[in-house]
């Protein structure tokens, strides 16, 4: 379902997207490319699990792609 095993909450929890910006600090780009083959992932399960009813894809998109692009700093994102 992808709930994180130690909080049950929504992964990437909060936790789990602290640690990934400390693994990715100095990889902005690999983050975003790890989160969206998570996020791929995460949608054949979820429609597997649920094909009449499957998540909404620009949720997922938040929940797991969306939030690790707004990390980044300003300047870089001007670029």
């Amino acid at each position: 379902m992808w709930f994180c095993r130690v909080d049950g909450q929504p992964w990437p929890c909060g936790e789990a997207r602290l640690l990934l910006v400390v693994e990715f600090r100095d990889n902005v780009s690999g983050l975003t490319i790890y989160l969206a083959g998570l996020m791929y992932e995460a949608m054949r399960d979820l429609y597997r699990l649920n094909p009449h009813d499957g998540p909404d894809p620009k949720e997922l998109f938040a929940r797991f792609v969306a939030w690790g692009a707004a990390r980044r700093p300003a300047a870089e994102k001007a670029e």
